[in-house]
């Protein structure tokens, strides 16, 4: 039931979420990383300067799979995927992002919400590693791991950016 609605993302042949939250017989255990966040809160912070601009390049992507112009995934990453066409996109809302410096540029760790029209709420951590380039800051990887449903991509005590 809720396993083919990943952070907001509906899975081919899935269905939107809509009346999830009311069903007592549905259980979704809620993933949490609180190893991983230790060991990436611990990292030293990046300057005002580079959290700035990380955050308006994750803000950026929402902007981009909101209207849907993967022209635009250029500014956003440095070796642009392809959009998806989903029919029934929910709104895309970066959140709660940290922005740290490692080895060869940035990591960032934020929180994903959509909301979709029936106005469920999904969410997810995005776990980014960003390289500075001519343009600006790129997303060179990025880790989604959904909060509620489906599998968990980051097993707890793994850190991406090492």
């Amino acid at each position: 039931m809720t396993t083919d609605h990943i952070a907001g993302h509906l899975r081919a042949g899935g269905h939107p979420p809509g009346g999830v939250r009311d069903h007592a017989d549905v259980r979704v255990r809620q993933h949490s990383l609180p190893r991983t966040y230790t060991a990436f809160a611990a990292l030293p912070d990046a300057t005002g300067e580079q959290t700035a601009a990380v955050v308006q390049v994750l803000a950026r992507y929402g902007h981009v799979i909101d209207t849907g112009d993967a022209s635009l995934l250029a500014q956003v990453f440095l070796d642009p995927p392809g959009l998806d066409p989903v029919t029934a996109s929910p709104a895309h809302h970066t959140v709660n992002t940290e922005v740290k410096r490692v080895p060869g540029g940035l990591a960032a760790w934020s929180r994903l919400l959509t909301i979709a029209g029936d106005g469920s709420v999904a969410s997810a951590d995005a776990v980014d590693s960003l390289v500075e380039t001519a343009d600006g800051w790129r997303v060179a990887t990025r880790t989604v791991h959904p909060r509620h449903g489906g599998p968990a991509v980051i097993t707890d005590g793994t850190a991406p950016w090492a």
